[in-house]
C-alpha cells in the first residue's frame, strides 16, 4: 500500500445515516430541555440542537479517525487518560493502547454525550457499556487539525460521575 492511500475505518452502530443524526438531535432537544447547555453561547447551543453534536466531525466520523490513529500509532494519550485507565482498570502501558483498539471498536456512534462545559475544539465524550473494561464508561477524545491530517488526542475514560 502506497504512501497516498487512504484507509477508511468505519464503526458498527445498530442505527446509521439518518436516523443516527436524528438520534443525535433528538438528544441534544432533551439534553437542552434539562438545562446541559446553560453554558453554550448562543451560537454553540443553536449549533447542537441543529446537528446533534459540536465541532466538524459528527461522532461516527470522530471515532473512525480516532481509531485509524490509533492502528497507525499516530494518536496521543494524554497523562491523565494514562492515569484514569491504570487507576480504574488496572491497565498500564501496552495494555492501554490494546484496551484502546478494543474500546473503539465497540463506541456505539449514538452514545454521544455532547459537553456541559465546553472545550475548542470540542471534545467527542461517549457514555456507554464498555465490554472490553466490564463497566458503564465515560469515553472523551478530540479531533483535531484538518481533513487530510487529524490528529487525535484521548482526555477521559473513567466511570461516570453523575452530579
Amino acid at each position: 500500500m502506497g504512501s497516498g492511500d487512504t484507509i477508511v475505518v468505519e464503526t458498527v452502530s445498530a442505527l446509521g445515516g439518518e436516523a443516527l443524526r436524528n438520534h443525535w438531535i433528538k438528544n441534544a432537544h432533551e439534553l437542552d430541555r434539562q438545562g446541559r447547555f446553560a453554558k453554550y453561547s448562543r451560537k454553540q447551543r443553536a449549533e447542537v440542537l441543529r446537528k446533534g453534536f459540536l465541532g466538524q466531525r459528527p461522532p461516527d466520523r470522530a471515532l473512525a479517525i480516532a481509531r485509524q490513529k490509533v492502528e497507525e500509532g499516530y494518536a496521543h494519550r494524554t497523562p491523565k487518560f494514562n492515569d484514569e485507565m491504570r487507576d480504574h482498570f488496572g491497565l498500564v502501558g501496552e495494555e492501554v493502547r490494546e484496551a484502546l483498539m478494543l474500546i473503539l471498536d465497540e463506541v456505539p456512534p449514538e452514545s454521544y454525550d455532547p459537553p456541559a462545559e465546553l472545550e475548542e475544539p470540542p471534545g467527542c465524550p461517549f457514555l456507554f457499556r464498555c465490554k472490553t473494561l466490564g463497566a458503564e464508561v465515560y469515553f472523551k477524545f478530540q479531533v483535531t487539525g484538518t481533513a487530510k491530517k487529524p490528529r487525535v488526542l484521548f482526555w477521559s475514560c473513567h466511570p461516570p460521575i453523575y452530579r
